[in-house]
């Protein structure tokens, strides 16, 4: 019984392939990808097939986190200068008081 199982399972596994043909491409396939290699590129495609090597991309992002990183640096050093200043600023701001007086009143009846 299992043998005639196992030879039933190549059966249909053989039988599965009687109705296989060859594969072909579309027509005019090949003059296709012929006229889009001689296609001259604009610009623009030149300068995205440049952009997309994998050594300018990665440069590329070296280069923002080197910049990103000297900003974050810099701006840890300046922030005590920048303490300074707001803190004469705000001591600036305390001192400097608006004083009214009752001469200046409106006077809303004409």
């Amino acid at each position: 019984m299992k043998d005639e199982n196992i030879h039933k399972k190549i059966d249909e596994a053989m039988h599965s392939l009687d109705n296989i043909k060859k594969a072909s491409p579309r027509p005019f396939l090949f003059t296709r990808l012929e006229a889009r290699m001689q296609k001259e590129k604009n610009i623009w495609e030149k300068l995205a097939s440049y952009a997309a090597r994998p050594v300018i991309a990665l440069a590329c992002i070296c280069i923002i986190i080197m910049m990103n990183a000297v900003v974050i640096f810099s701006t840890n050093n300046s922030k005590n200068s920048l303490v300074q200043q707001n803190t004469e600023l705000a001591a600036a701001d305390e001192y400097s008081q608006v004083t009214t007086t009752l001469y200046d009143f409106e006077n809303i009846k004409p």
